[in-house]
């Protein structure tokens, strides 16, 4: 017959569970209260002869409602599938205010254990128990005591915490790009008196994919893989959910604000506008011309991308209201040309002159043909130099390893010091990390190369009607893949000057002075009369896609 009040000593020799619980990392790592809550909970179930036969440890989880206890609700479930015959008799713990703290739910909850399972609970801190009516009535008090402590805490933080946010301060992890400074961090080379988030090196680069997937027409791939020859690595779908991180743009996300705007105290990434244009983009509802941060669609030479050859200034853009037409301007020497030929303007402007710049890259139908069977040699070349690097790269890296193997055997039997191994095995790390980088940059692919030739042959047919076809972020896009330190302009001698030219190009001008040396003397060329080697190889350009 089951005893009415029972005591502990009553289940000597019971088969008992255990339950702890931490709500912060905080409460985790500097208290290390789970380690103390198991540590004390076996050491009293030996002293009182019970047999623990499971544990439950919940860390990090927050008791304001049952549903976020997903350790607790494990327990529930586990108890559902345990036949009656295995079941524990009680379920320690370490006080109630670790069982719970949303009152009447958790009230409801050991009631429902006791009722339904038999199964009870015990503190083993506080001797709080559910083992009769008046023990759960205090057991209930405590768990009242414990909500009413967590309403007192949010009466006293809120307001606090709120405060903070409306100021610009983020809580929490912040999104990778950016590094916390402040007293409490764990890396001692980030404390400081104060809390500060700072972009770092991952966030510059960044900073750039944003700009690239806004303005450039460039997609995801294209960006991943551009990232990743920087050094970083991003999947698909983490990359997906950095374009909607409104952090980015600087804007203090938080529950606490209900849905209000507050601007951070971080450097943001991008604009809120850029933003929001992102979004559009992202959502296909986006006019890809209908926002830009820098020129103007009437003016597609980019800020930055031409240069007053005398002061070795930018160039910007604007238009005079009263002529309606639209002119360039050195910010330094205050000069200006005229954007667009007119009837009325003496010398061309400066988007005639750069189709004519263009075509100075324009192959002939026969110099297209000998040119195309030109580059795939090279193309070739430079495909047989790539896999001798790639094996001298595997080589080395494989001899590396095997210093490594080595030095972790001397250090296991004690030839070389900790110090020295840690000190010399990252050295000999860092080395593997470079070079294997700098393995799994170089092309792997012909048909890559494929690629780029084709669209390149499509170009040199006719550049300035290739350019005049594209959309405005597409010339863009095609400026600086041509001419990737800028193009200058002298406004003294009214010309584009020489300018660093991709590599491809620079071919096709020594192919065209190739042929007019040799034209001459006979119209009968084949490839094998030129010898267009362009040193370590051709670097693959970027063409605008959709073409």
């Amino acid at each position: 017959m089951k005893k009415k009040n029972p005591t502990l000593s009553d289940f000597n020799g019971a088969t008992v569970w255990s339950y702890t619980r931490v709500s912060t990392k905080e409460q985790f790592v500097n208290n290390g209260s789970i380690e103390t809550q198991v540590k004390r909970i076996k050491s009293f179930a030996k002293d009182h002869g019970l047999i623990i036969t499971e544990e439950f440890d919940a860390e990090y989880e927050s008791s304001k409602r049952i549903n976020t206890q997903n350790t607790l609700r494990e327990l529930i479930d586990r108890l559902k599938k345990t036949s009656v015959n295995k079941r524990p008799k009680i379920i320690l713990i370490w006080s109630p205010s670790r069982f719970g703290r949303a009152g009447s739910e958790h009230i409801q909850l050991f009631v429902k254990l006791r009722k339904e399972f038999n199964v009870l609970l015990y503190s083993v801190s506080t001797e709080h128990n559910t083992f009769n009516e008046r023990a759960e009535n205090e057991f209930s008090t405590q768990l009242l005591y414990a909500q009413k402590e967590n309403f007192n805490r949010q009466d006293t933080i809120i307001p606090g915490l709120i405060n903070a946010l409306n100021n610009g301060k983020s809580f929490g992890r912040s999104p990778r790009g950016y590094d916390h400074y402040g007293p409490r961090v764990s890396d001692p080379t980030k404390v400081q008196a104060y809390q500060e988030i700072k972009l770092n090196e991952e966030g510059k680069l960044l900073k750039e994919a944003f700009k690239m997937k806004i303005y450039k027409s460039y997609n995801d791939k294209e960006i991943i893989a551009w990232l990743k020859t920087k050094g970083i690595n991003i999947s698909y779908s983490s990359i997906s959910s950095m374009w909607r991180t409104e952090f980015y743009s600087g804007k203090v996300n938080n529950s606490l604000l209900e849905g209000n705007y507050v601007k951070g105290n971080w450097e943001p990434i991008i604009t809120r506008k850029e933003f929001i244009e992102l979004q559009k983009i992202l959502e296909g509802k986006s006019l890809k011309t209908a926002i830009h941060l820098e020129g103007k669609k009437e003016t597609p030479l980019a800020p930055k991308f031409v240069i007053c050859h005398e002061c070795q200034v930018n160039m910007t853009s604007y238009l005079n209201k009263k002529k309606n037409l639209f002119y360039y301007k050195c910010t330094k020497c205050n000069k200006t040309l005229n954007a667009n030929s007119t009837e009325k303007t003496l010398n061309k402007g400066l988007h005639e002159a750069f189709l004519e710049k263009l075509d100075n890259f324009q192959l002939s139908d026969e110099l297209l043909k000998l040119f195309s069977e030109q580059l795939k040699r090279i193309l070739n070349d430079s495909m047989s130099n790539i896999s001798e690097s790639k094996r001298l790269l595997t080589t080395e890296i494989n001899e590396l390893k095997n210093i490594l193997d080595k030095m972790e055997y001397k250090y296991a039997i004690g030839e070389i010091s900790k110090d020295i191994f840690e000190r010399q095995s990252k050295k000999v790390n860092e080395s593997i990390i470079e070079k294997t980088k700098e393995s799994e940059n170089l092309p792997s692919k012909m048909s890559n190369h494929e690629k780029v030739l084709k669209y390149f042959l499509q170009i040199a047919e006719n550049p300035s009607k290739f350019y005049t076809s594209l959309d405005y972020n597409k010339k863009r896009k095609f400026q600086t893949m041509l001419f990737p330190e800028g193009i200058s302009y002298s406004i003294k001698k009214r010309e584009y000057r020489t300018a660093k030219t991709n590599k491809l190009f620079e071919l096709t001008n020594s192919f065209n002075e190739s042929y007019n040396g040799k034209k001459q003397k006979t119209h009968h060329l084949k490839s094998d009369e030129f010898r267009l080697v362009p040193g370590a190889g051709v670097e693959p350009a970027r063409f605008p896609t959709g073409v």
